[in-house]
């Protein structure tokens, strides 16, 4: 039974390997250049952009600049990101007396990758997070559940910026 599993796994990989399957963040000659890419990222202010509040825009932005800049901001970037973020709340699942005991949190992201000099647009995209959480009686116990909600969120929205970003930089060197 373990020999067949072995001998799975061993052609699983294989299959793997021969269809195309490569790494984004594989470990090769020339794999800092998606890095050194990303960190000529100047990313935008996002603060007078966001509907629901400025922290929400400050923390995605500090996340992004944790993925694309963890050596510090470029000196001159030869790209900028901008990014417009919005948030929605729904409530959901009411009780006997007509009061919501869930919400449902929707953040959306629209960015877009340019060249700094020309403002030439490079890559445009779309970022979605919905994230829900439960309404109970104590205040603080539903505002720390909202909290963590739009902290789920804002994390789930960087990270996929961030591998769009890094796999259109990859798609580049690449043609």
């Amino acid at each position: 039974m373990l020999l067949f599993k072995n001998i799975l796994l061993v052609a699983a990989l294989f299959l793997t390997s021969s269809c195309g399957f490569e790494p984004l963040y594989q470990k090769k000659a020339g794999s800092d250049a998606i890095n050194n890419d990303l960190a000529q990222v100047e990313i935008l202010n996002l603060r007078d952009k966001i509907d629901y509040n400025d922290r929400l825009g400050q923390m995605l932005k500090n996340l992004l600049l944790d993925r694309f800049n963890p050596y510090g901001r470029p000196q001159s970037p030869f790209y900028k990101l901008d990014v417009k973020l919005q948030s929605a709340k729904t409530e959901l699942g009411f009780n006997i007396v007509d009061e919501a005991t869930r919400a449902k949190l929707t953040l959306s992201a629209e960015y877009v990758l340019s060249e700094s000099t020309t403002n030439a647009v490079l890559f445009r995209g779309n970022s979605r997070s919905i994230n829900s959480y439960n309404i109970i009686s104590s205040d603080f116990a539903t505002l720390s559940a909202e909290k963590n909600a739009f902290d789920r969120g804002t994390r789930e929205i960087a990270d996929d910026i961030t591998l769009r970003i890094s796999t259109f930089f990859h798609n580049l060197r690449r043609s």
